[in-house]
């Protein structure tokens, strides 16, 4: 599988993500010591607590995302291990985080790192985990509708494909909802609006029930080219 990633965008967020929570922390810590020190300084001691609270949001976000052991750069091209290379991975490169080309065309790939029992039943998702609050609290996301953000996500770069003049029917599009925890268990009651994966599940997937008529060549071709895949 041919990998093709936007490494300064991963590079910015990795720094940012693992020094916020320390300059949150600080911060924090130091309206504390200005509580104690100097009360009529209440002013000070506020500022200091919601900034050092919003930036500790902000690097916990970025942690999850592109720090920890669940980096969504690191977990999807480990899922997708061993793919030949009529398979590419775009890696922040588009509007789509991660985009993979196949033979048929693409797939947007919509990552998810939550753990613990997350179910989907009668058009509503649940989620349960250990320390959830704790974990919301730190700056990880809450599950929301994971394949009505997919759907979003394909809008996105089908605005991208006509901004680079293709339409929509010129490129099949389809996305699917990856979550790349181990310890997710995932009970998929019905049949979701979009595929609903774990990431050990989602290469045998694409062999399987993923596969598809190839797409039209002219229209490989063209879609290559935008992407700034080599034919």
């Amino acid at each position: 599988m041919r990998l093709i990633v936007d490494e300064k965008h991963i590079e910015k967020r990795e720094k940012i993500g693992g020094i916020a929570p320390f300059v949150g922390l600080a911060l924090l810590l130091l309206a504390t010591a200005v509580l104690f020190l100097k009360p009529e300084w209440a002013w000070a001691t506020m500022i200091s607590v919601w900034v050092g609270f919003i930036i500790s949001l902000v690097g916990g976000y970025l942690g999850v995302r592109y720090v920890g052991p669940l980096a969504h750069h690191k977990k999807v091209p480990q899922a997708l291990k061993g793919l030949d290379n009529s398979f590419a991975l775009l890696v922040y490169k588009t509007p789509a985080p991660f985009v993979l080309v196949d033979p048929g065309g693409v797939t947007t790939v919509f990552v998810r790192s939550q753990g613990g029992e997350i179910s989907y039943w009668d058009w509503k998702w649940r989620h349960r985990e250990k320390l959830g609050l704790l974990r919301r609290f730190a700056g990880m996301e809450g599950l929301g509708k994971p394949d009505q953000l997919a759907a979003m996500e394909v809008a996105d770069f089908h605005r991208f494909l006509k901004k680079h003049g293709m339409e929509a029917e010129d490129v099949p599009v389809r996305p699917v909802v990856l979550f790349v925890d181990p310890d997710a268990k995932l009970t998929i009651e019905g049949e979701p609006p979009v595929p609903v994966l774990r990431a050990a599940e989602f290469k045998r997937w694409l062999r399987r029930d993923g596969r598809r008529p190839k797409m039209a060549e002219d229209a490989r071709v063209q879609l290559f080219e935008v992407l700034g895949i080599e034919v």
